[in-house]
């Protein structure tokens, strides 16, 4: 038999796990861009950033397979296999979340995953 004080610590961490998972599904169904700074070149690495404009250019990289698109002259970096036929993506509009990371001097965008990009009607 469970005392009355076992039954409301069970209760306590069941109602915990309850809350933590509703948060968790409601964070997840906002999404990135929620979170994400307007690109800009004064943003600090590691900062999650949102940049969306027309594509200029996509070439693949020397080594890797991995993809660089120009985005309103922001090279954003998408690892390989993230996007599918990317001479398709020249002169869509796009929207694309990743982390900011400086390369050679300069700042770019480093995409995570394929769900980071989004190709925008105009």
């Amino acid at each position: 038999m469970q005392h009355l004080q076992e039954r409301t610590a069970i209760f306590l961490i069941i109602s915990v796990l309850i809350l933590l998972a509703v948060c968790s599904y409601l964070i997840d169904s906002t999404g990135k861009e929620t979170f994400a700074a307007p690109f800009s070149d004064t943003l600090e690495d590691g900062t999650l950033s949102v940049l969306t404009g027309s594509v200029t250019a996509a070439a693949n990289t020397k080594t890797g397979g991995h993809l660089m698109l120009t985005v309103n002259n922001t090279s954003v970096f998408i690892p390989d296999g993230a996007l599918d036929e990317p001479e398709k993506a020249i002169g869509e509009t796009v929207s694309v979340i990743g982390t900011v990371q400086t390369y050679r001097g300069k700042k770019e965008i480093v995409v995570a995953s394929p769900n980071d990009i989004a190709i925008r009607m105009q």
